[in-house]
């Protein structure tokens, strides 16, 4: 303490800006009038970098992903290792080594699904947004009915959990995952979905998105790259993710 009173009597802080706080607002404020007055000059002359300023507002074109040459061999050497499999087989090899499906338990009784193919298959449906309907089509020996009778009796929100759980502790385990994280640290983002267009003019009004209706689906995502938890955000309310 004392040698920092010291050198701040001495203004000989080793700091990379101005200690003086009065100095430093007064700076940074200068600075700032000049960067907009370079970006107004550009916007007028339409020579913003990757950006155009209309009278409909600001639009940025989008960074493409950088990805070295040699990354890109890597993965596509790595592409080539993996074997050519359906992705029904890949969720039955899942479901074998983590018993993952055990937790979409009878919402009476609590006993577990009889037949893993048809629950699996809703699980599908749900995963990639087919829907029970065009599930029950694209699969031979699968109903409407019996997909919606499982679904309804086994898939909720909280069997969904208990098996995220069960992938994610699997993961957590297993020695590959290390190489990403020690699974202690996490980061969070959210993913909007549009709705139907009917609630647009009954909906509330987002600072983002306006009056369009929709649902944002808010991930947990750890350092081991497990999504270990995902929460519906109603995108009218929120103001910000």
């Amino acid at each position: 303490a004392e040698k920092f009173a010291a050198l701040k009597r001495e203004q000989a802080l080793p700091l990379a800006i101005n200690p003086n706080s009065d100095q430093y607002l007064e700076e940074r404020l200068q600075l700032l009038d000049e960067q907009l007055a370079t970006v107004t000059r550009l916007a007028k002359d339409n020579e913003l970098p990757d950006a155009i300023l209309t009278e409909s507002g600001l639009k940025i074109t989008p960074l493409d992903a950088a990805v070295p040459d040699r990354a890109q061999a890597l993965i596509d050497q790595t592409s080539q290792l993996l074997p050519r499999i359906k992705i029904t087989e890949l969720l039955m090899d899942v479901d074998d080594w983590t018993g993952f499906s055990r937790h979409f338990t009878h919402l009476k009784d609590g006993a577990e699904a009889k037949d893993r193919t048809l629950l699996l298959s809703a699980i599908l449906g749900d995963a990639i947004n087919l829907g029970l309907t065009k599930m029950a089509e694209s699969s031979p020996g699968l109903t409407y009915a019996k997909l919606s009778w499982l679904q309804a009796w086994h898939i909720r929100d909280e069997t969904y959990s208990a098996a995220l759980a069960e992938l994610v502790n699997h993961q957590y385990r297993h020695a590959f995952a290390a190489h990403w994280g020690d699974g202690t640290t996490s980061s969070s983002d959210g993913q909007r979905f549009r709705a139907g267009g009917r609630g647009e003019s009954t909906g509330h009004v987002n600072p983002k998105y306006g009056s369009e209706p929709g649902r944002l689906f808010y991930t947990h995502i750890s350092d081991q790259y497990a999504p270990f938890s995902t929460r519906v955000v109603n995108v009218g309310v929120r103001d910000s993710t």
